[in-house]
């Protein structure tokens, strides 16, 4: 178990409850988000995958209809109780299109704006 937050980030998060699918080489798995940027984004789990892992994420956003598929990292994970916080990674997008992560982005930016 690792509990390693990032300080700094490159791009800001948007807290959206989304369904992603991910892959390992291993397993497939279902879960939620529970913030997003362009970057990358938090996926809640008990089980968080070890620091490093890669895995293939797909997610879409129905408001913008994209789906997105990508190869993302796993850069920290927490397990913690469930009466203290919520248990899951922060992953890195590794090889998202310029395209999609600029319309990401600009659909982060206007929803933040409209908080």
């Amino acid at each position: 178990m690792s509990q390693a937050f990032p300080s700094a980030r490159k791009s800001e998060r948007l807290p959206i409850t989304l369904e992603v699918n991910y892959k390992t080489e291993l397993e497939f798995l279902n879960s939620k988000t529970r913030d997003i940027s362009a970057g990358g984004m938090f996926i809640r789990t008990f089980y968080p995958l070890p620091e490093g892992t890669e895995l293939n994420v797909r997610f879409s956003i129905p408001e913008i209809e994209i789906d997105f598929s990508v190869i993302a990292r796993v850069v920290w994970s927490a397990v913690v109780r469930e009466d203290e916080n919520e248990s899951g990674m922060g992953i890195n997008f590794m090889n998202m299109t310029k395209e999609k992560s600029k319309i990401l982005k600009i659909y982060i930016e206007k929803k933040r704006g409209e908080v």
